[in-house]
């Protein structure tokens, strides 16, 4: 590339600031790597800030798909929730936000303090917080362990030598840069990385190459909380479908949903809306598709607020549209080829793994034509926890390359559990302690000591034992 400035080396460049690379790169830092987290958004957090989605699924196990919930008219306040399923930096980072008065939970939901009805509306496995309180707080932890953070950094190339990634290119605002590594965690969500260093990957299902749709998350203020916990209490429908079926009739010509899912947010009278503002046959991975959907997004808010809350939803005659997310949250694109993939029959099955580095606690929820697969034929995570294996974070044929996140090989229905955000920051602090060690010991990462990783993890409180 023409104008590429080198900047210093690091012994760990950390693609994608999301859950998984908060948690990669302070693993690594606090284990002695100077590590640098390049970061496309001007904040952390990933689709919990930027994205607008501010609670972290998946504390414990124990939840059951959405389509169960409907057909057994449930909620998730119903289900036990009989084991944590992650621990480590996610705690650290879940209880520092909690000391800055800006989360509720985990397993509590926002708001349900003063309106206990509102309880129907959670998963009942969450943290939810506040999302400026979390950008700052998240940003403190990864400058404290020694992380340099550089924002409005995109990754666009990476420099490979045999089956070494020797750095990455990155553009901002100073132009093309390239940064040499010793060790690279490609948390891009997309795999990026893994994609430009031509190892291979594939996209969506990897018979149909269907993708599960995407969500612009929208952010609604100023409802009254108390008429919809009475709407709740008096065994109204907590997905709202009468009311939206109303709304449809009404404007037959309008682009609205048949259903919300709503969650309280900490603030009094906000609500976040995720279900609703879901849409399928986008593509993450795709400049124009993301923009399209961005802009179809935002005017769906607006028609949730303008039209269905406004006139439909109890409490909502004054409410306004608090925010949309910056960028769309993507639940599937591409997915490495891995030493050993996660499998819809281990989740099925059972199955444990010798080289455990995390756990998953929810269930599997990708949407495919026509409803939740899995779901609709009632099958069942087997232990209710799914075992995350090594070598699913594991290219093939990659020596000093690993990621972390959605991205991991998690073939099918598998990758439900394993996106989960909760779980995408153990399997990061995995990779960036698996990073200091690979180091250490000069050695691929196929070959890190996959014992002592575990009892390292174990030791700073992470989860791995099923």
């Amino acid at each position: 590339m023409d104008k590429v400035k080198q900047i210093q080396a690091y012994d760990v460049v950390v693609a994608g600031g999301g859950p998984a690379g908060i948690a990669a790169a302070t693993a690594a830092a606090r284990h002695g790597q100077k590590t640098l987290l390049l970061e496309v958004n001007g904040c952390v957090g990933g689709t919990s800030t930027a994205g607008a989605l501010p609670f972290w699924l998946g504390y414990t196990n124990g939840s059951i798909p959405f389509p169960w919930m409907i057909k057994e008219g449930r909620s998730y306040k119903d289900c036990p929730h009989p084991r944590k399923a992650v621990g480590g930096i996610f705690e650290d980072a879940m209880n520092r936000i909690k000391a800055a008065q800006g989360g509720v939970g985990p397993c509590v939901l926002g708001q349900t303090d003063k309106y206990p009805g509102l309880d129907r509306l959670g998963c009942h496995d969450e943290f939810t917080f506040d999302i400026e309180t979390g950008k700052r707080v998240l940003e403190e932890m990864l400058t404290e362990a020694g992380v340099t953070l550089r924002y409005y950094a995109r990754v666009i190339g990476a420099r490979r030598e045999g089956d070494k990634v020797a750095g990455v290119y990155f553009a901002d605002k100073s132009g093309v840069q390239y940064v040499p590594a010793g060790a690279v965690i490609d948390c891009t969500g997309d795999a990026d990385v893994v994609d430009q260093a031509g190892f291979e990957t594939y996209k969506g299902d990897k018979v149909t190459g269907e993708m599960t749709g995407c969500s612009l998350v929208a952010h609604i203020e100023n409802i009254d909380p108390g008429a919809v916990e009475a709407y709740l209490n008096a065994g109204n429908d907590p997905w709202f479908r009468s009311l939206c079926e109303q709304a449809i009739k009404d404007h037959p010509d309008m682009d609205l949903p048949d259903s919300l899912i709503i969650f309280p947010m900490v603030q009094e009278g906000v609500f976040m809306v995720n279900g609703g503002t879901s849409f399928g046959g986008y593509d993450g991975t795709d400049g124009e598709s993301m923009t399209a959907l961005t802009m179809r997004g935002r005017q769906r808010a607006k028609n949730l607020v303008e039209v269905l809350f406004r006139n439909y939803m109890p409490g909502a005659a004054n409410c306004r549209l608090r925010l949309t997310a910056s960028y769309p949250g993507v639940r599937e694109t591409r997915r490495i080829i891995s030493e050993r993939a996660l499998t819809e029959a281990d989740l099925l099955n059972g199955t444990n793994f010798e080289d455990t580095i995390a756990l998953a606690g929810r269930h599997f929820d990708l949407h495919r034509e026509g409803g939740q697969p899995f779901a609709d034929q009632g099958k069942r995570v087997r232990k209710g926890i799914t075992e995350i294996p090594y070598r699913a974070l594991l290219p093939k044929g990659a020596d000093n390359l690993i990621a972390a996140g959605r991205c991991i090989e998690a073939e099918g229905q598998a990758l439900g559990p394993a996106r989960i955000m909760s779980t995408c920051f153990a399997v990061g602090e995995a990779a960036g302690t698996a990073a200091a060690m690979k180091l250490r010991s000069d050695c691929p990462f196929r070959d890190v000591n996959v014992s002592a990783l575990q009892a390292d993890l174990r030791e700073n409180g992470a989860e791995i034992d099923a």
